[in-house]
C-alpha cells in the first residue's frame, strides 16, 4: 500500500464542506481526489469515499495481484471498465482497518469515523495494562490501544460479523495482544476487571417506522443503550480504573442526573464534557441520509419520520457527550462529579481531561486545603469589556474562551477583580489577603467566598491549577 494513504490525507478530504452530510459533500471530495496526482488518492477514492475508478488507473496503483485477490473476495466489482469497492479501508492511529461501507440498509460493521477519532484523542494508554472496548465494531479503538502499548486488549460486540472484522484487522496489522468476543455489551467479560474501558455506543434515536441498525440506533430516545452500558461499568473497573465513552444525549438539565442514575455507584466519579450537538432538523436529515444516500422520496419519508419522532420525544437539540467514569485513587480521595459544557463542537483531549480531573480533585478539598494551592486564569480565556456605543445599556465584562474550550459568561466587577488578583499572586492564601484589602475586610471574612468562587471556576474552566 502507498504510504501516502494515511490519516493526513483523510483529514484533507474531510476538510471539504465539513458541515455537510456525505450525500451532499462526496461529489466534491471525489472531484478533489481525482485531481490529486498522488497514488494514495486512488486508494482513498476506492476504499474511503466510494468512488468508481477507471480500471487501468487502479491496476497501475494497486497492482494486478491485489486487484485479482480483491475481486476473488468480492471486495471489488468491475462495471463498464470501472472498479468500485464494497470493502472500506481506513487509516486510523497508524493502522489500516477494514469494515463495511456505511449503508444502514444492510446493517453494516462500522469502521473508524469522525467520532472514533474524537474519542481516541481523549484516551491515554500509558498506565492502562488491560483495556476493554465495548461495542468494538471493526476493532478500531481496541487495536489502536493494543498498538499504543496496552498489555492486553479485549473487544466485544453484539454483531458476530464485527468480531470477524476485528480479528481480520488484528491480523492485517500484525497485532497479537488483542482478542475479540461476540456478546451483548459486557456479557463476554463478566467477572473480569480492566484499567481502561472505552466505548462508542450507538446513539441515534429510532422511530417505530425505521428498521433498527446495530451500529447506529441506541433506542427510542437514542441514549438507552449507552445508559445501559454505563450501568454495567462498576464491576468492570479495576483499582484506579476509568471508562471513557462518547455518545449523544438530549440537551437538557437532567443529563448529569441520567448518567449518575445509570452508573448508580457513589464510589465512582462521573465527569460529562458536553459539546453542542445538532438541532432536530439537522439530525433528521443526517440520520435519514445514512440509509438513503440518493436523497430521493425514500430519503424524504425517512427524514420526516425522524423529525416527527424527535418532536414527539420533545428533543429539539442534543449534546455530544464525552463521559468519564473513574474509580478514585483511594477510599479517602474526593469524589466530585460534574458536567462541563463547551461552547464549541470540539471535546476535551487526554491532556485537557487530565487537567479537568485535577481541577475537580482540588474543588472537592476543604477550604483550608484548597487555599494552599496555586491557580491561574485559563490560557484559553479572554477578558472582554463590552461597551454600548449608543449608551443603551451598562458596560459588561465577559469571559470568552478560544476554541470553545468552555462556555462564555459574564463577570461581575468583583469577580473580574478577583481574577486579576489570582493572576498576580502565588497562592490562594495570598490572593485572599489581597482581596480582603481591596474589600476593606479581614481575610477570615472573605476566605469562604473566595474558595466558593475558585471551586466554581475550576469546574467551569475559568481557572486552572498550576503544576505543583
Amino acid at each position: 500500500m502507498d504510504a501516502g494513504f494515511n490519516a493526513s490525507l483523510i483529514a484533507r478530504a474531510e476538510a471539504i464542506a465539513p458541515k455537510q452530510f456525505d450525500a451532499v459533500r462526496l461529489p466534491l471530495v471525489h472531484a478533489w481526489l481525482q485531481h490529486l496526482p498522488e497514488p494514495a488518492a486512488v486508494w482513498a477514492r476506492l476504499f474511503a469515499y466510494r468512488d468508481a475508478v477507471d480500471e487501468p488507473l487502479a491496476r497501475s496503483v494497486l497492482g494486478e495481484a491485489l486487484i485479482q485477490a480483491l475481486k476473488s473476495a468480492n471486495a471489488l466489482q468491475s462495471t463498464n471498465g470501472q472498479l468500485r469497492a464494497s470493502l472500506r479501508l481506513m487509516p486510523f492511529a497508524g493502522l489500516l482497518l477494514g469494515s463495511d461501507e456505511v449503508d444502514a440498509r444492510f446493517d453494516p460493521v462500522m469502521g473508524p469515523g469522525a467520532t472514533t477519532f474524537e474519542l481516541w484523542r481523549a484516551v491515554e494508554i500509558s498506565d492502562s495494562p488491560r483495556v476493554l472496548d465495548i461495542g468494538c465494531g471493526a476493532g478500531s479503538l481496541a487495536l489502536a490501544a493494543a498498538r499504543a502499548g496496552a498489555r492486553e486488549v479485549v473487544g466485544v460486540d453484539l454483531d458476530p460479523r464485527a468480531v470477524a472484522y476485528a480479528r481480520f484487522n488484528a491480523k492485517l496489522n500484525g497485532i497479537s495482544n488483542a482478542r475479540f468476543e461476540a456478546g451483548d455489551l459486557s456479557a463476554p467479560v463478566a467477572g473480569q476487571r480492566f484499567e481502561l474501558i472505552v466505548s462508542q455506543p450507538p446513539f441515534v434515536t429510532q422511530p417505530a417506522s425505521v428498521a433498527a441498525t446495530t451500529y447506529l440506533h441506541g433506542g427510542r430516545r437514542g441514549d438507552e443503550l449507552a445508559l445501559r452500558m454505563l450501568s454495567e461499568l462498576p464491576p468492570l473497573l479495576g483499582e484506579r480504573g476509568r471508562a471513557i465513552a462518547l455518545f449523544d444525549s438530549a440537551d437538557d438539565e437532567a443529563l448529569i442526573d441520567r448518567l449518575t442514575a445509570a452508573v448508580n455507584d457513589p464510589t465512582l466519579r462521573i465527569i460529562a464534557v458536553a459539546a453542542k450537538g445538532l438541532g432536530a432538523d439537522q439530525q433528521a436529515l443526517g440520520y435519514a441520509s445514512t440509509s438513503h444516500s440518493k436523497l430521493g422520496p425514500d430519503y424524504a419519508a425517512a427524514a420526516i419520520a425522524y423529525r416527527e419522532h424527535l418532536r414527539e420525544l420533545g428533543i429539539e437539540r442534543t449534546r455530544h457527550v464525552l463521559v468519564l467514569v473513574e474509580r478514585p485513587d483511594s477510599d479517602g480521595a474526593p469524589r466530585f462529579s460534574a458536567r462541563v459544557d463547551t461552547d464549541g463542537a470540539r471535546l476535551h483531549d487526554a491532556a485537557a481531561l487530565t487537567q479537568l480531573r485535577r481541577a475537580l480533585d482540588a474543588a472537592a478539598l476543604p477550604d483550608a486545603a484548597l487555599l494552599q494551592l496555586s491557580v491561574r486564569p485559563s490560557p484559553h480565556a479572554l477578558f472582554v469589556h463590552e461597551r454600548s456605543l449608543a449608551g443603551t445599556c451598562d458596560d459588561r465584562l465577559r469571559i470568552r474562551f478560544e476554541g470553545g474550550h468552555a462556555s462564555d459568561r459574564e463577570l461581575s466587577e468583583a469577580a473580574a477583580a478577583l481574577i486579576e488578583i489570582l493572576a498576580q499572586t502565588h497562592t490562594l492564601t495570598e490572593a485572599v489577603e489581597h482581596y480582603a484589602q481591596m474589600c476593606r475586610a479581614t481575610p477570615e471574612q472573605v476566605a469562604a467566598s473566595v474558595a466558593r468562587f475558585v471551586r466554581e471556576s475550576l469546574v467551569n474552566g475559568l481557572l486552572v491549577l498550576e503544576r505543583q
